[in-house]
């Protein structure tokens, strides 16, 4: 068995320096089993942190994507379609929501730089990570982000090898599933070394018709020079044409488990026109290009500086039709910005004898030029002084669209990927390009910190800091179907300051302490939903930590108390009087909880992983929705469950290993109310592997590995995918025989829910030569 050993340093760095900061000693075996079997390393930041390491990240499902992979780490709840690693997934961390959560790989920020969402579509293959670990309660203070009031989590890319070598390893599945992925390791001449690597994955969607198909490329360079110097240049190419799953209501899965888009499209009998879509329109085509560039050079024996440029590239849509798909008619309300003259009206279309006609697919579609730069300067001061001063700056641009695609007969797009200028979208009769919606952002945004880490005593370390944050919207609302032409822009500006202590006790216990603020810049969406929403405060939060940790050879533990506090919490709501979006200030919010990790090893080669969780995460304001006043205050933030629980034992004698995970959800609210929850759950999965005997001649390792996902093929909600303010009914004099009205306005509205995935099987068989 073999094992990279890493050593991290002193101080806050991005994930892409923390790889920089790896030691390569090379190849060492390793005798006897690690602590957790990689699921737990001893940690040494003076805040909450967890680790998952190649050794947890191989005997895992080997198609999910890095956060599936995090699935049983203490803080985190993750609910994903399925274990393809291609398709949606949602997660919370602490009671806060994906999109308050930074997330970098290799240092490049991949949030989306207008609302923050998180795609695994930009996480690269499994294969090629080194490790995945989250600061479950801050971001660090240098991280290169403007959309996190909650935590951090930062994935590492494997490093190229000494060595000149081929990494093969073919997986197949249920659901058809099938992947293959090679990797060629050149090995290291005068200093450089490089891999490159590819994938193709396929595989039938578990409910409903459609499938996912998603290609990969990766290419890692590193160059090292003189003592200590090293340049670590990283392409990383994703494209994907996924069919989507539905989320369903409460009611829409009670009624059908496997409840998913229509297998084929239905017309009218009458006029032969189609009037109900299928799976084929409801579509996620996307394709992301990420480059970076990391320089690390010592100035001097106490001088180090690190540079990393990088450069991001994404576009894409999605399209969801449920019940009759897109419509455009020549009296289509146009808001006077298209000559529509040119088309049918509804009763043309109709008479036409064309089934399709004046039926479009409307993609809300995405295009983002992202390039940045990251830079650190850190200086040994003396033997008790390191002080570390860096600057980080990035220009975000993002246009979004609304086109509107012709259908082919069948019911499928006459072009899935609809390119800004492409051909085939509907044009006015002026020859403009019809659009639902068009928005260009411009992001300016930038970083400035400082921070010194003082070894007090050998025992005792103290780490203050502070960070001056500042970001600009600029948008430019074009003219669309619904908006007239105009321009808007806010700024956010805010220092953050924090400080962290911890304290060895002795050999085997530490404790620390850490508080930091962190500011979540609003989404762009502010500047074009109606209203007043471009005067809406960005989220402030304040994460105070106190921890211990305990380790032995053969045991580690750690306990972390966390109190997190963050106000004008941001939601996304419709106004009272026209029901256009608006984006609400929704009050503050209070978590508090405990998280536990636990592992160890048994004898006779077994071990044990476990990890706890309690979150409350309550709402400290009563929210006004339709001129209502909703009882959300002392409620429950929605899709976090208050407990989680994770527990596996495992099994590694050098050439056999095995793993049983049980993981329990508590009940999660759908709605902001808490009138509507799903139930609890356990799923147990199951993990196998046979590294095989090898002639060292010829064939480095191999290894044949199962991976069974739900394991008792239970059916369950595993988690909120669309939070709704209430399921209830709060208007006393609401009438349904009557229209809806500003003064007849229902308050209910509906939570959608991610389905849990059947039972699945994976088998992989690996080799390197």
């Amino acid at each position: 068995m073999f094992a990279m050993l890493l050593t991290v340093g002193c101080g806050s760095w991005t994930a892409s320096t923390l790889a920089q900061d790896s030691v390569d000693i090379g190849e060492v075996n390793v005798t006897g089993q690690t602590v957790g079997n990689g699921q737990m390393v001893q940690e040494e930041a003076a805040k909450a942190r967890s680790t998952v390491t190649k050794e947890a990240l191989d005997k895992m499902s080997p198609t999910s994507n890095g956060i599936d992979k995090l699935k049983y780490t203490p803080g985190i709840n993750v609910s994903s379609d399925d274990s393809t690693g291609l398709s949606g997934f949602a997660f919370t961390m602490r009671g806060m929501q994906s999109n308050q959560i930074g997330v970098t790989m290799d240092g490049i920020p991949i949030n989306d730089s207008g609302d923050f969402s998180m795609y695994p579509n930009l996480l690269g293959d499994s294969e090629n990570l080194e490790e995945i670990f989250l600061t479950q309660g801050s971001s660090e203070l240098d991280a290169p982000h403007i959309g996190s009031s909650g935590g951090n989590i930062g994935l590492v890319s494997v490093a190229p090898t000494k060595e000149a070598g081929v990494f093969i390893k073919q997986t197949v599945g249920s659901n058809n599933l099938d992947k293959t992925f090679v990797r060629l390791n050149t090995g290291e001449y005068m200093g450089l070394s490089n891999y490159i690597s590819a994938s193709k994955t396929n595989s039938d969607k578990w409910k409903g018709k459609g499938d996912l198909d998603a290609e990969k490329f990766e290419l890692n360079s590193m160059f090292k020079f003189g003592e200590g110097n090293s340049i670590n240049a990283l392409v990383k190419y994703h494209k994907q044409e996924n069919f989507k799953y539905v989320k369903p209501s409460l009611a829409q899965y009670e009624s059908d488990h496997d409840y998913d888009f229509p297998n084929e499209p239905t017309y009218n009998p009458t006029t032969g026109k189609l009037t109900t879509a299928s799976y084929k329109t409801s579509v996620n085509p996307f394709e992301t290009l990420s480059t970076t560039v990391t320089g690390r050079f010592q100035l001097r024996d106490d001088l180090q500086l690190t540079v990393q440029p990088y450069y991001y590239h994404g576009n894409g849509g999605s399209y969801s039709a449920f019940g009759s798909p897109a419509t455009l008619y020549s009296t289509t309300n146009s808001s006077g910005n298209y000559d529509l003259s040119n088309l049918n009206t509804s009763g043309g279309y109709n008479a036409d004898g064309d089934p399709v006609s004046g039926r479009y697919y409307r993609p809300s579609w995405t295009e983002t030029w992202r390039p940045g730069i990251n830079t650190k300067l850190s200086w040994a001061l003396n033997d008790e002084h390191t002080l570390d001063v860096g600057y980080w700056y990035e220009r975000a641009r993002q246009r979004q669209s609304q086109p509107f695609v012709p259908l082919n007969a069948d019911g499928s797009p006459a072009d899935l990927w609809a390119d800004y200028e492409d051909t085939n979208q509907v044009r006015d009769a002026n020859g403009n390009v019809v659009q639902g919606r068009n928005y260009f952002t411009i992001t300016p945004a930038q970083k400035a910190f400082v921070q010194d880490t003082w070894n007090v005593t050998p025992d005792l370390t103290l780490t203050g800091g502070v960070a001056y944050e500042h970001s600009k919207r600029d948008g430019d609302m074009r003219a669309s179907l619904y908006d007239e032409p105009q321009k808007l822009e806010t700024t956010y500006h805010k220092f953050l300051p924090s400080f962290n202590a911890k304290y060895q006790l002795n050999t085997d216990n530490s404790v620390f302490y850490s508080v930091s603020r962190a500011m979540r810049t609003p989404p762009n969406y502010v500047l074009y939903n109606s209203g007043d929403s471009a005067s809406l405060k960005p989220e402030l939060s304040w994460n105070n930590e106190l921890g211990w940790r305990y380790a032995t050879d053969d045991m580690a533990l750690s306990a972390t108390l966390f109190y997190l506090t963050f106000k004008n919490r941001q939601i996304s709501s419709r106004d009272q009087a026209t029901s256009d979006y608006i984006m609400l200030n929704v009050g503050d919010v209070e978590n508090r909880g405990l998280e536990l990790e636990f592992s160890g090893l048994l004898p006779r080669n077994f071990n044990y992983y476990a990890s706890y969780t309690y979150t409350e995460a309550e709402q400290q304001d009563g929210i006004t929705y339709f001129g209502y006043e909703l009882p959300s205050k002392g409620k429950q933030v929605a899709g976090v469950p208050k407990n989680m629980f994770n527990l596996s034992l495992g099994y590694d004698d050098g050439r056999w290993y095995g793993n049983v995970i049980g993981k329990f959800v508590d009940n999660q609210y759908g709605d902001m109310t808490n009138d509507q929850s799903i139930p609890a759950f356990t799923v147990v999965d199951l993990n196998l592997g046979y590294r095989l005997p090898v002639n060292k001649n010829y064939m480095k390792s191999a290894a044949v590995r199962l991976s069974v996902s739900n394991l008792f093929n239970r059916e369950y909600l595993s988690g909120v995918d669309s939070v709704a303010f209430t399921s209830a009914q709060y208007n006393p004099t609401y009438n349904s025989s009557l229209p809806n009205s500003a003064t007849n306005r229902s308050t209910i509205s509906t939570p959608y829910y991610n389905v849990g995935e059947e039972q699945t099987v994976a088998v992989s068989l690996e080799a390197q030569f």
